[in-house]
């Protein structure tokens, strides 16, 4: 576990920070497709069909911070922020870390949840209980330990969810309004009730240990057939490999998907899913699974970085270079067949692990980053959100 602990770290970092983008930039502004100014490619990809896309409106620095997730009423954001320790006597320099706020579109103010000395990452907002789970992490050298919890929109109440002897993994996720799962580097699978959890003094888990040890590293659920699909490191293999389990029994057997994935995308309501992994060289193919009759299809084989369904499952937005020398990523529309690509924006140095689409509006919201040299010999990277109104024909 001590080989294996190094990787999930660095995985978890680029999960958090640069997401499926490279971690180093190179100058030049996004350039922003409309009906009037398309790319070769573009025009290529849209002349055999009907769609056609106009860009409304765009903010390419909406707030600063990393985006995670949005209200379901569409009036503020949950965005990971930078914040500063004041210094002290026995300290010269202050400490950041990144905690959580919310950012509301009508007074365009951040307002920072709880000041906490440790990192604050992954929010999903629980509109039902009128707060929000997420990941508090603290890392020096090898040591990595994640905690889940839950705190209310007030700051007044925080809970701890995950127990104190497990490091919880990156991705966790919210199935509905009672239930959200979660999976540790010890290889287990837990299931939390969010009203039992939240006001039982003991708690409400239902914990799954696994045949075979897998660290994982991101999860999620088909609950209405019991199915979790999960991406966990493979020792055997060296290699982060996409599995699914049934929870039927304390002790399921996981089976795998498929060997080095790098991300993946549940769509519940159609029983879809989506996962990049290795193609031809340096490419990487993006594939849809049918879940229900085992069927896959090739949808895209290129340098494929960040993807995720629209709100609705009849589209899938997807970043991709280029080249494999090419640090900035244009951003694509496309069906769930692969077919009648639309490239929304270009040359875009995208972060994170989260495209957010707004829940009543053609908007999407997503991170971005940029280098900062202020004259030292430290670049610093800073994150904003960005955002594109749309609309589409």
């Amino acid at each position: 576990m001590k080989k294996t602990l190094p990787l999930l770290i660095t995985v978890f970092i680029a999960l958090l920070l640069s997401g499926c983008s490279p971690f180093f930039i190179r100058n030049g502004e996004p350039v922003i497709i409309s009906n009037s100014q398309q790319t070769e490619d573009n025009a290529r990809n849209t002349s055999d069909n009907a769609n056609t896309l106009t860009i409304d409106n765009i903010n390419s620095r909406l707030t600063d911070g990393i985006i995670y997730d949005i209200s379901r009423d569409g009036d503020y954001l949950l965005v990971g922020k930078q914040t500063r320790t004041p210094t002290s006597e026995s300290s010269e320099t202050a400490e950041s870390y990144y905690n959580l706020s919310t950012y509301a579109f009508e007074t365009d103010q951040s307002n920072t949840l709880l000041y906490s000395n440790k990192n604050q990452a992954n929010g999903l907002l629980d509109h039902k209980n009128k707060g929000y789970y997420y990941l508090e992490f603290s890392q020096n050298g090898e040591e990595y330990d994640a905690k889940l919890l839950w705190s209310d929109l007030e700051g007044d109440t925080t809970k701890n969810i995950s127990n104190s002897k497990e490091s919880v993994s990156p991705g966790f996720s919210m199935i509905d309004e009672d239930l959200v799962i979660y999976g540790n580097q010890n290889g287990e699978i837990k299931l939390v009730d969010h009203q039992r959890t939240l006001f039982n003094p003991d708690g409400t888990i239902h914990s799954y240990k696994m045949s075979k040890k897998l660290p994982i590293v991101k999860i999620d659920f088909l609950e209405k057939h019991e199915i979790a699909f999960f991406t966990a490191f493979n020792e055997e293999s060296r290699s982060f490999d996409l599995y699914y389990v049934y929870l039927t029994k304390d002790n399921p057997q996981p089976v795998l998907i498929q060997q080095n994935v790098y991300f993946f995308d549940l769509y519940a309501k159609s029983n879809t899913l989506l996962y990049s992994t290795s193609g031809e060289k340096d490419t990487q193919k993006l594939v849809r699974l049918d879940i229900l009759d085992n069927t896959r299809t090739i949808l895209k084989e290129g340098y494929i970085g960040l993807f995720a369904f629209n709100s609705t499952g009849e589209r899938i937005i997807y970043s991709e270079k280029s080249d494999p020398s090419s640090n900035s990523q244009n951003l694509w529309f496309m069906d769930i067949e692969g077919k009648n690509q639309i490239q929304l924006a270009s040359n875009l140095n995208i972060a994170g692990d989260r495209i957010i689409f707004h829940p009543h509006k053609s908007t999407v919201y997503f991170t971005v980053f940029t280098l900062n040299e202020d004259n030292s010999d430290a670049r610093k990277i800073s994150y904003s959100v960005y955002t594109i109104d749309y609309s589409t024909s």
